[in-house]
């Protein structure tokens, strides 16, 4: 029987992108499932497809009192509540980052516990690994040196939160599952360029007709990207069976540059922009990518395995239909 099955699960950014993937799935695994989400970013077309299944507490989870209105007698917590953007954003506004962030898992995690939830996923990300990080990066690196500082404020508020997790583990009967997820995308992303990730960004710069098409960096650094729905299922199977607040990467080892990234967008869009690469701003990581040891020992084998190419052609395809 699934470890879901019948089990009162809450999924806080239950509308977001990873977590209206993340609702999808608890729902055909038959959990009686509550999304909570401010609806600030989050959407309700991401979850029309269960809406007649699920719970929806559209919350604001920054209010404490709040949270513990969603934990109410939930036997899991999954919480992806975040403020998430773009380094654009997140390079300037690294205090209203990291305030936001520590305060969501902070009155997550007390509230989790003061409710009696008996297991708790917290989200971190790949943010937390320096700048120098060895690649494909283990998780041990997340605790040398500081975050890389494009995304200082985010990354410095996810190692905190882990710690704040372990020692909630240590000090309660909850028992937490950590999560580090590398560059996440789908087709519920925003197509934002001013607070957006880098991939859908770019889709509609592109897709716009944007000629020359600037692009931060020298173009040379790279990524590795994650489909959200693959995210998601890490996510779960994290949760399920690796409760140890400890750390995994949720990830790959598939590199591609963003010179390649722009290529391929390009090519999947019809068009042919002059790019321009302006090597005055930030490429922020100069390389990223998951050391997956981990997640294959403590999941049976699993990583994501979502081609890039077949999720870039259906954001492709949704951003030229719905534009």
């Amino acid at each position: 029987m699934s470890f879901y099955k019948n089990k009162r699960v809450l999924v806080t950014g239950g509308c977001g992108l990873i977590g209206s993937y993340l609702s999808e799935l608890l729902v055909s695994e038959k959990a009686d499932t509550t999304i909570s989400d401010s609806l600030s970013r989050g959407s309700l077309d991401r979850i029309k497809s269960i809406k007649d299944d699920v719970e929806l507490r559209k919350l604001d989870l920054l209010d404490y009192s709040n949270c513990l209105k969603a934990c109410e007698k939930q036997d899991v917590v999954m919480n992806l509540a975040a403020q998430v953007t773009g380094i654009e954003y997140n390079r300037t506004h690294n205090a209203e980052t990291f305030i936001n962030n520590m305060t969501l898992a902070q009155n997550m995690l007390k509230a989790a516990v003061e409710c009696g939830v008996k297991r708790f996923l917290l989200v971190s990300t790949a943010c937390v690994y320096p700048h120098d990080a060895v690649v494909p990066t283990p998780e041990s690196e997340g605790e040398r040196d500081e975050p890389e500082p494009t995304n200082s404020g985010y990354g410095w508020a996810k190692r905190m939160s882990e710690k704040l997790g372990k020692y909630y583990a240590q000090e309660s009967d909850m028992e937490i599952a950590i999560a580090r997820p590398f560059n996440a995308y789908g087709l519920r992303d925003h197509f934002d360029v001013g607070t957006s990730h880098v991939i859908p960004a770019l889709i509609k710069r592109i897709c716009d007709g944007e000629d020359p098409l600037v692009v931060w960096g020298s173009g040379n650094q790279s990524r590795v990207f994650v489909h959200a729905k693959d995210i998601a299922k890490g996510m779960m199977l994290l949760t399920e069976k690796y409760a140890k607040s400890d750390p995994v990467n949720i990830g790959h080892d598939k590199e591609v540059t963003i010179r390649e990234l722009v290529d391929l967008i390009s090519e999947l869009s019809g068009r042919n922009p002059e790019i321009v690469y302006d090597t005055s701003k930030p490429d922020g990581y100069p390389r990223r990518a998951a050391d997956t040891t981990k997640l294959k020992a403590v999941s049976g084998g699993w990583v994501p395995d979502t081609p890039l190419k077949e999720g870039l052609a259906e954001m492709v395809e949704y951003y030229e239909k719905t534009k």
